[in-house]
């Protein structure tokens, strides 16, 4: 009797793990088309007349040889060539001799939306000392841009816009960057060395003091 009893509560819960597993796969896969459709997940970023980013190899300025590259303070920083959102293709090493402000956003990010506009002060305030290449991550072109008009300027405008507004398609910059969370902002000298990385929103005040640093 005992021995038929434990078989009978085995079944009954096998049985009520299987009802239970296929109820999370129910809402797990639910919640994966959600994020398909708004374009989260899924290699869907950039669109016409815009092309993949590519990895460089990062040359080194004379006397900066001996350092290692990487997106990390004291490293050389992985030069990469990206398109804007008009096609135009930059490389990050075509701006050594200014410090470089690289931002990796994206329009499902809510502090990139409270940070972009400062960012844009932080280029107005510095136009000759400092350029921002700001990436988004791996969204389709249209949604990029429109997201950028939208936004409210720090002087109650609307739209924000930097020298390079570049689009990230497959990631492969941010993946370089071994970017934490969202948004992610990395500081370069004018000699191409990475100063500070910080991962999360940061403030008017802390870029400019990063700004400060990377000048130095």
């Amino acid at each position: 009797m005992s021995e038929r009893w434990s078989e009978r509560a085995w079944v009954l819960d096998l049985r009520k793990r299987l009802t239970t597993l296929a109820a999370l796969s129910v809402v797990v896969g639910a919640a994966l088309g959600v994020l398909a459709f708004v374009g989260v997940l899924g290699n869907q970023g950039g669109g016409e007349g815009i092309e993949d980013a590519v990895i460089l190899n990062t040359a080194a300025l004379p006397g900066f040889e001996q350092l290692d590259v990487g997106p990390k303070a004291g490293k050389l920083a992985p030069d990469f060539e990206i398109s804007d959102f008009d096609g135009t293709r930059h490389r990050l090493s075509d701006f050594r001799g200014k410090v470089v402000y690289v931002t990796f956003w994206a329009s499902w990010c809510g502090p990139c939306k409270a940070e972009l506009p400062d960012i844009e002060q932080l280029q107005a305030d510095h136009p000759d000392d400092l350029v921002v290449v700001a990436i988004n991550r791996a969204e389709p072109l249209g949604r990029a841009r429109g997201f950028l008009e939208d936004l409210t300027r720090s002087d109650g405008g609307t739209g924000v816009s930097f020298p390079v507004n570049g689009i990230d398609p497959d990631d492969s910059v941010y993946d370089e960057y071994r970017g934490i969370g969202m948004p992610v902002s990395v500081f370069i000298n004018p000699d191409g060395v990475v100063t500070q990385v910080h991962n999360g929103l940061i403030l008017l005040e802390q870029m400019e003091e990063a700004l400060a640093e990377a000048a130095a």
